[in-house]
């Protein structure tokens, strides 16, 4: 992430503590070793005459012409070319009068553009700007919409004026530029504005910041806080086209499952005005997903799922994604995936990918319609009554779990959670792509723990059946959805260095042997 980096002038990237030492000791004015620091030296002759005439005159000096004998603070300069050498922007923003109170003959700003030229040669004149007040340095900081702002003084980072999207590094030379090195790193790879949220949210300062690596459609991070706390920051991918609240519905349905005292869950600690990002507590322990699913595994994931249908949810009205109401939506949602297959084979420009789709998955997907029309008969366009209903998390699997080093699963994104058929989801748990496949002896292990003490358990199996083969179908279509050029934009977005063409020959592969596996295609 490219970070646009401000810093302040004086006492932040330059350092006067020697030369008003030296200053003074060539005056006569303070013997050596009297004081060693600028604010020392300040004190000493302010207490002497009772006044801060000779201290102005060696602000003029320093300032002025000897600005030059000044030095950066030790690593600064290194900072700023390494900055620069990344991508990022920098810049010089200070708080810096014209000319000299004392002596208007000194142009301050032309000494410290002097002392840039000379110091950090390599910085664009145009990113050195100069404000005569300090609100009108915080209007700068906001209108070049900074990233992240270091300063020494407290008085601007905390001004009413300074914009909330930028980052605050008080700089403070026992932090040294190596800290800051260290800060600014935490922001570019998670952004300022989740920093800021974080720090806000839980009142710690965000130490190290480690991205996850992710084959869906989010950037995740891991982030380490002071005192040894992780959380989880998870970057959604606001797409337009979308049109799907992603951050807000599994926020919300977090919050909502947490609030009722389900705790195999992340609990949701910040989300995102704009949706932008959410963040949450992290869940210890290792992924799942191409782990072999264990009877343990499969009587907690149906134990879950069962205390789903205990929650309290009248005020919920949202429909999970891809929510099926009747038999009828299952043929509607296969037909809808294999046209954009087929655009997405045709856009693709690859002619194996094509014809596999036209030969093969389409005449598969035609005659799995015709067979649940078939069987389904008068019940094929009835609705799904709303007390058959569940509350999904949808992508539900586990593929989207982490078992805990106590040996507990966790269950992990909620972003398509609502209301829906609990045939599809089970059938989804079933033949999700992203997991081991279960054996038969635990499918039927998780139907009976699941079903426990269900009035709905028989309408439920029934429908199961009808509806096992669609979602078996649309798996397939769902895996060869990387043919669609919006479907590898979205994969480029969680993981920027995915090949695109060895992900398109794996899909189509595990493609084939899926539909191997459906009786009569």
């Amino acid at each position: 992430m490219t970070v646009r980096i401000g810093i302040d002038f004086d006492n932040t990237l330059v350092g006067y503590d020697a030369l008003f030492a030296l200053l003074a000791r060539e005056r006569g004015w303070l013997r050596a070793g009297a004081a060693a620091s600028k604010a020392g030296v300040k004190r000493a002759l302010v207490k002497a005459d009772g006044h801060d005439l000779r201290w102005q005159r060696l602000q003029a000096d320093a300032y002025g012409h000897r600005i030059l004998e000044a030095r950066a603070f030790p690593g600064a300069l290194e900072f700023i070319g390494r900055a620069e050498r990344a991508g990022h922007e920098v810049f010089v923003v200070s708080h810096k009068s014209e000319r000299s109170h004392l002596d208007p003959s000194v142009r301050l700003r032309d000494w410290a553009r002097r002392w840039l030229k000379h110091g950090a040669p390599g910085l664009p004149p145009g990113r050195v700007l100069f404000a005569s007040t300090r609100a009108e340095k915080v209007r700068l900081i906001d209108r070049l919409a900074l990233d992240v702002f270091i300063d020494d003084l407290p008085e601007v980072l905390s001004h009413p004026g300074f914009p909330k999207r930028t980052g605050k590094i008080l700089f403070d030379p026992a932090l040294s530029w190596k800290g800051v090195a260290r800060r600014v790193e935490i922001l570019a790879t998670i952004g300022a504005d989740a920093v800021a949220a974080i720090e806000d949210a839980l009142g710690r300062r965000c130490m190290k910041a480690a991205a996850i690596r992710s084959s869906g459609n989010n950037r995740l991070f891991r982030i380490e806080l002071q005192g040894g706390r992780a959380v989880l920051l998870k970057r959604y991918l606001v797409d337009k086209r979308d049109g799907r609240p992603r951050a807000r519905t599994e926020f919300e349905g977090l919050a909502l499952l947490w609030k009722a005292g389900l705790r195999e869950i992340p609990e949701p600690i910040r989300l995102d005005r704009e949706g932008r990002f959410g963040v949450y507590s992290w869940l210890d322990g290792k992924p799942l997903k191409r782990a072999a699913p264990t009877d343990a595994h499969v009587r907690q994931a149906a134990a879950f799922l069962r205390r789903l249908r205990a929650v309290p949810a009248r005020k919920w009205t949202a429909p999970a994604a891809d929510a099926r109401a009747s038999l009828s939506d299952y043929a509607a949602h296969l037909r809808r995936r294999l046209a954009r297959v087929r655009a997405g084979a045709k856009a693709l420009g690859d002619a194996r990918a094509r014809r596999f789709v036209e030969n093969e998955v389409t005449p598969a997907a035609e005659a799995v319609i015709a067979r649940l029309s078939r069987d389904a008969g008068k019940s094929f366009t009835s609705p799904l009554p709303s007390s058959e209903r569940l509350l999904s998390p949808s992508d539900f699997g586990l593929h989207n779990a982490i078992l805990a080093p106590n040996g507990k699963v966790r269950f992990i994104d909620f972003e398509y959670f609502g209301w829906d058929d609990p045939a599809k989801l089970v059938a989804d748990f079933f033949h999700h792509a992203g997991q081991r496949p279960l054996s038969a002896a635990q499918r039927e292990l998780f139907l009976r723990e699941f079903g426990r003490g269900w009035k709905n358990a028989p309408a439920f199996r029934r429908r199961l059946g009808l509806v096992l083969e669609p979602i078996a179908l649309e798996w397939i279509l769902i895996i060869l959805n990387v043919l669609s050029p919006e479907t590898l934009e979205r994969r480029r977005f969680a993981d920027p260095s995915l090949d695109p063409k060895r992900l398109v020959a794996r899909r189509l592969r595990a493609a084939r042997l899926r539909l191997q596996r459906i009786p009569s295609c």
